[in-house]
């Protein structure tokens, strides 16, 4: 008897609900076991409800996509996650698989990729649409080029975030402020960056400061 792979979907639109279903029930080997458009509901749902792939939107209110994964990685290990958004931001994208999703896709995926996604995932990999793998590599590269600031340059940032000026900082590092402004514009040129609230903006993403 052939494997019958069971889904569970959360998303706090119904017609995002209805579509998939629909899509989802045509696909040989996988069927809905259930669905919600409340996360809290859902997890009491699962108590009784064998799932072998949770999808799951990541913006809801109440409980957001990132917070429910980890509650079911947590909860229920054997459960897989797949993640559904309309964006592929890379921090967001970072967030759930920190949280521990085997996938994300796009809301925009076709019937497919979608069918490729829910049987690398059942298998026991991973699956990742080619846009949001594009975010994942620049985003590494990005961190990478901010892993080239020294930790003398990293210091000055977070000086900066405190709002010290070149003479305060100076003061504090015992160096001149000629020093200091050398040191600013090689951290403006390694980041990329023109304006503090771009630098600041550029190390928060990055988890620097």
């Amino acid at each position: 008897m052939a494997t019958i792979y069971k889904i569970f979907i959360v998303d706090d639109h119904q017609m995002v609900i209805d579509g998939l279903s629909l899509l989802i029930n045509s696909i040989p080997g996988f069927r809905i076991a259930g669905v919600s458009n409340d996360p809290e509901k859902a997890l009491s749902l699962l108590k009784e409800t064998p799932v072998d792939i949770l999808l799951t939107d990541v913006s809801m209110p109440g409980m957001s996509g990132v917070e429910l994964t980890r509650y079911i990685r947590k909860q229920y290990p054997d459960i897989k996650v797949l993640a559904l958004s309309m964006f592929g931001d890379s921090m967001i994208v970072s967030e759930m698989i920190d949280a521990g999703v085997s996938g994300f896709i796009l809301k925009n995926t076709g019937t497919q990729e979608l069918e490729e996604a829910l049987k690398k995932i059942a298998g026991g990999g991973n699956y990742f649409t080619a846009d949001i793998t594009k975010q994942l590599v620049k985003a590494y590269k990005d961190n990478q080029e901010g892993n080239h600031l020294t930790d003398r340059e990293i210091e000055i940032i977070r000086m900066i975030e405190r709002e010290y000026s070149n003479k305060q900082i100076a003061h504090l590092l015992f160096i001149s402020e000629r020093t200091i402004e050398t040191h600013r514009k090689n951290i403006f040129r390694k980041t990329n960056t023109q304006t503090v609230v771009g630098l600041l903006k550029y190390a928060y993403e990055r988890k620097i400061i």
